[in-house]
């Protein structure tokens, strides 16, 4: 598969001087569509944003292959690398999409019989017939190039191809150079689709610290709530000395947690979150980290708190900050963090 080239806005930018959360931050201001890519010895990472949101990503290393969440999390591992270069290349909002969607594409099980008859002419009907999301592969010959064409619920929107030499070039002209072609040479074809295409969630997903200033308020506050019922409780409360000592047990399983090099930062004045996370894991390490705190303190004091009237108030927290329950699903979160405590 052929990347599209689209306009070319950032080439060979080192990851040792770029900080790609502000990359991610400036593409996402300005809704960006097409894609990052992220270039070191012996590794590839492509991440497909749409209007600015990460909708799909591709990585490989040593022969192992990431793609979606998994993907967007190597990329994000692998940039704050050095001696890596960045590439940025802008695309329509169609071709962004068709991107995502070949990253999740398998090879299509058509009777290889029925494709070998066809000219090549005939395959590109047989696609936008069948309304085809993916993309097909040409190949032409050793000394004659290779293509891709990138479809989009049957329509090609499109195409780029690459000499023997090693030159790309893409567009509607390259298209219709194949329709050409095809009239005259029957080129190796290899048809990917995807059927139930799944993007990223991204809101979902991830906890994007320039995104999501209310949903990390919510934590900082819920930590302030918790420190205060151990005030209420224990004569002397040494809550944040007890983060910072959990944080620092529990950092191996979750290094955003690490009080020296992690990217979250917790006291009794703060709450910050310096880089993007993986959603499913930070609620994880947090509540963790909680349960892990509370347990430090005399069970017959916690015996005494009333866990529906915590729920009540964490729920109240969320609405003061204008953030729907179902964002933080408090009961849960509570039960995590208080199971077998009260």
């Amino acid at each position: 598969m052929l990347l599209p080239i689209g306009i070319e806005k950032h080439k060979n930018l080192s990851t040792s001087f770029t900080r790609f959360d502000h990359l991610l931050q400036d593409l996402g201001d300005n809704r960006f569509s097409g894609y990052i890519k992220l270039n070191f010895w012996g590794y590839e990472g492509v991440l497909v944003l749409d209007t600015g949101r990460m909708v799909e990503a591709y990585s490989t290393e040593q022969g192992v292959e990431l793609s979606g969440e998994e993907a967007v999390l190597r990329i994000l591992r692998k940039a704050a690398d050095p001696e890596g270069s960045i590439e940025v290349h802008e695309l329509s909002n169609e071709v962004a999409i068709s991107l995502g969607y070949a990253f999740q594409s398998r090879p299509y099980k058509k009777d290889d019989s029925t494709l070998a008859s066809f000219s090549l002419g005939q395959v590109f009907e047989f696609l936008e017939r069948q309304s085809l999301s993916g993309y097909l592969d040409l190949h032409f010959g050793a000394q004659k190039g290779n293509g891709t064409v990138y479809y989009l619920e049957g329509t090609p929107v499109e195409a780029v191809v690459m000499s023997s030499s090693g030159k790309v070039v893409c567009g509607e002209p390259v298209f219709s150079k194949f329709v050409e072609i095809g009239e005259r040479v029957k080129p190796e074809v290899a048809i990917h689709r995807v059927i139930e295409p799944r993007p990223i969630m991204e809101d979902e997903a991830f906890l994007i610290p320039w995104q999501h200033q209310k949903y990390i308020q919510f934590w900082h506050a819920l930590f302030q709530y918790v420190g205060r019922l151990m005030s209420e409780q224990l004569k002397k409360n040494k809550f944040y000395e007890n983060v910072l000592k959990v944080c620092s047990e529990v950092s191996d399983h979750y290094p955003f947690l690490d009080p020296e090099n992690g990217d979250v930062r917790i006291s009794a004045g703060t709450f910050q979150v310096k880089r993007v996370l993986h959603h499913r894991s930070f609620r994880q390490g947090i509540a963790m980290l909680l349960h892990k705190v509370l347990q430090l303190a005399p069970p017959r004091r916690l015996r005494k708190l009333d866990l529906k009237q915590i729920i009540a108030d964490v729920k109240k927290i969320a609405d003061d900050l204008g953030i729907n329950d179902k964002q933080i699903d408090s009961q849960t979160l509570i039960i995590q963090v208080f199971r077998g405590l009260t």
